[in-house]
């Protein structure tokens, strides 16, 4: 038997898939281990081994596909713990990393009510410090000219003293390099013959694309980030091998495509949040499944709750992706987070004495109070355990005891009493309060930006979400709830659902009207160059399709839109044409029907194609619908909470069939989420074991 694994670390649990050669899928979870995950991943293949029957050296020496999305990469930068990297840029540019966008960088990435308190606002601390950059001698300009060359001597001295002062890795970034990469591609040639294992990083093989502070930005967080991945990666290869494992590990990207391992260091700022992406592109396989091109994807989990759209069937990619609160210039896929979600901790506000929840979790360790593994503060999960929705006979599949009575005593003394409000009174309070946080960000993503919530799907998952969004659902106006049954798993799930993905790009302004083959041209050399590397990686070229794509903007403007480009291999004059019309299109609906300004002209700024290589997929098989009645799931009722406390049936969702329908107020148990339904909801189990909720 073959499978293929996919596995997602979240901050506090890690999730597994497993496919076999039937497209049969097992999913397993267990908790996250911060301390070495390489535990965390360990223990939910071992959970997804006993499912299948197997021993866990069989289930790895029988995969040759590993697939895996984690979060390191935030993790280092959140903490503060990127590795200390030396920078490069033309001389008089050091300062472009502490400059920003200017008075923008002071409140970009903070929170609405932060950026308020202009007063008590400040930049991000600069990724690398000033003392650790230094200025080159060298120029070319922005036709691609080399004006000056570097000279090597410089360079050498300005290495050898960064080295000296102790950095782990170097990057370059000098002007207009994305233009020409000479004067960039001399640095590297010294820098390798000098320190060849230092991990190195040039601006224009990572990002060659306008945008100084983006780009600039870019290189330093991946030479912060890129010996920290290259670390972990090779850890976690061993222990794999030391169990047995023989194959191929991939690495999920922000883009949403799968890279080989080799190769995941070297883009290590790729990583960023590529769990959260892992959910979108799950969400969209199940999607075109079920027929809803329009998706509204939801994850709350233990550490943050993120939402992106699927619209027509495409992902939304985010226009200016940014991280804690650095902008970098990566294409990435929309995903915008806040901090709540089941870890997150309950607080009172010294000032107000009203509740406050996160952005602080307690993660897996030491996690909500109820977990027992010495946890103080008070968490959602805390919270949805006291309002009866959980179960400790399900709770991990019953893996897991929850003390109930520990978290009732700890949220009394430090939440209830002081709001001088009963327990249960309190807890709903939080309840709300975090519900509407959530609708805020929601419809922050679709009325804010001009979607109509009616025409899209709320998709719900990760561990907490199916607890929570029933009862935000109908306020936003969506047209249903769909709970995937991978659920809490929903992560690892995009990863089985993904492809290896490897992309470049080309920044070149031309002003439309252009001549076909310039642009013809240019992709010609763009898809050469992915399809060698897609080659390297082991496909045949008629294993590879490729997705054009460009930014375009009205003439003297700043921000771009990038445009879908549709026609045949080699593009006309008509297909040139069609593609204006539709960035035209996407700019009405983005900004407005009288916002565009076609007097002054378009231009194209930059050429991006996505080489795609598929890989075997879950073969999802529908099974026939039985009757509508549950008794059979039926384990018990008892009092929970839906704006009062009120009786609710219980059902244990293993029992479910496929056509079943549960009538609200309800709580559906799976081994891996817990389902909210509502006075009022529906919930019916489709034939794909999907819950899809209705009022």
């Amino acid at each position: 038997m073959s499978f293929i694994i996919g596995v997602d670390i979240g901050g506090t649990c890690t999730d597994c898939v497993v496919v076999d050669e039937a497209g049969r899928m097992t999913v397993a979870k267990a908790f996250s281990t911060p301390s070495d995950f390489s535990r965390g991943i360990l223990d939910a293949m071992q959970v997804a081994a006993d499912e299948l029957g197997i021993g866990l050296s069989d289930l790895l020496e029988g995969t040759p596909l590993f697939l895996h999305s984690t979060t390191v990469a935030e993790n280092a930068i959140v903490d503060g713990m990127l590795c200390k990297g030396g920078l490069l840029v033309t001389r008089g540019f050091e300062g472009t990393l502490y400059i920003t966008r200017g008075g923008y960088g002071r409140w970009s990435g903070l929170t609405e009510e932060d950026k308020k308190n202009v007063i008590d606002t400040d930049k991000p601390p600069t990724l690398i410090p000033l003392s650790m950059i230094k200025g080159i001698k060298e120029r070319t300009d922005y036709r691609g000219r080399v004006l000056d060359a570097p000279d090597e001597a410089e360079i050498e001295r300005a290495i050898r003293a960064l080295v000296g002062e102790g950095a782990e890795a170097l990057g370059v970034c000098f002007l207009w390099s994305f233009r020409n990469p000479q004067n960039e591609t001399i640095v590297k040639t010294v820098a390798k013959r000098l320190y060849p294992e230092l991990f190195f990083t040039i601006s224009s093989e990572l990002v060659p694309v306008e945008g100084e502070y983006e780009r600039t930005s870019t290189v330093a967080l991946n030479i912060g980030l890129g010996p920290i991945v290259s670390r972990y990666l090779g850890s976690l290869m061993k222990r794999l091998e030391e169990k047995g494992f023989r194959g191929t590990v991939l690495v999920m990207q922000a883009h949403g495509g799968l890279l080989r391992v080799e190769d995941a260091p070297a883009r290590a700022v790729g990583m960023i949040e590529s769990g959260p992406v892992g959910g979108l592109v799950g969400s969209k396989a199940i999607g075109d499944l079920l027929g809803f091109p329009n998706i509204l994807a939801t994850d709350m989990g233990g550490t943050t709750f993120k939402a992106g759209v699927i619209r027509e069937g495409r992902i939304e990619y985010e226009r200016e992706p940014m991280v804690v609160r650095y902008h970098y210039a990566l294409h990435k896929m929309d995903v915008v987070s806040i901090g709540l979600a089941g870890g997150s901790v309950i607080h009172l506000d010294p000032r107000t004495n009203l509740p406050r929840i996160g952005p602080r979790s307690a993660g897996a360790y030491p996690g909500p109070i109820c977990y027992g593994f010495g946890g103080e503060e008070p968490t959602i999960t805390d919270v949805d355990l006291l309002l009866g929705y959980l179960d400790p006979r399900f709770f991990l599949g019953g893996r897991a005891s929850l003390d109930r009575e520990r978290a009732l005593q700890a949220f009394r003394a430090k939440v209830a009493d002081p709001l001088q409000m009963g327990v249960i009174d309190a807890a709903g309070a939080v309840y709300r309060l975090a519900n509407s946080m959530i609708y805020d960000l929601l419809h922050k993503q679709t009325v804010e930006k001009g979607l109509d919530p009616r025409e899209y799907a709320l998709f719900v998952y990760g561990g907490t979400a199916s607890m929570h969004m029933g009862a935000i659902g109908p306020e936003l106006g969506v047209s249903k709830l769909v709970i995937p049954h991978s659920a809490s798993v929903h992560g690892a799930f995009g990863l089985v659902s993904a492809d290896v993905v490897y992309s470049d790009v080309t920044s070149l302004t031309l002003r439309v009207p252009v001549e076909p083959a310039r642009v013809n041209d240019i992709f010609a050399t763009l898809t050469k160059r992915v399809v060698e590397r897609l080659t390297l990686a082991g496909f045949k070229r008629d294993e590879i399709q490729t997705e054009r794509s460009v930014n375009m903007r009205y003439r003297r403007q700043v921000h771009v839109i990038n445009t879908p480009v549709e026609g045949p291999e080699s593009l006309t004059e008509a297909d040139l044409v069609k593609m204006g019309a539709r960035f035209e299109e996407i700019y009405a609906e983005r900004y407005g029907k009288e916002a565009g300004y076609r007097e002054a002209g378009m231009e194209m700024v930059a050429f991006l194609l996505r080489g795609v290589a598929r890989l075997r997929k879950p073969q999802l098989k529908g099974q026939p619908l039985a009757g509508a009645d549950p008794k059979a799931a039926y384990v018990e009722t008892r009092t929970a909470y839906f704006g009062g406390l009120r009786e609710a049936r219980c059902y244990d969702f293993e029992q479910l069939r496929p056509g079943n329908e549960v009538a609200g107020p309800a709580i559906i148990w799976t081994p891996i989420t817990t389902i909210v339904v509502h006075p009022r909801q529906t919930a019916t189990c489709d034939g794909y074991k999907n819950t899809v909720i209705t009022w």
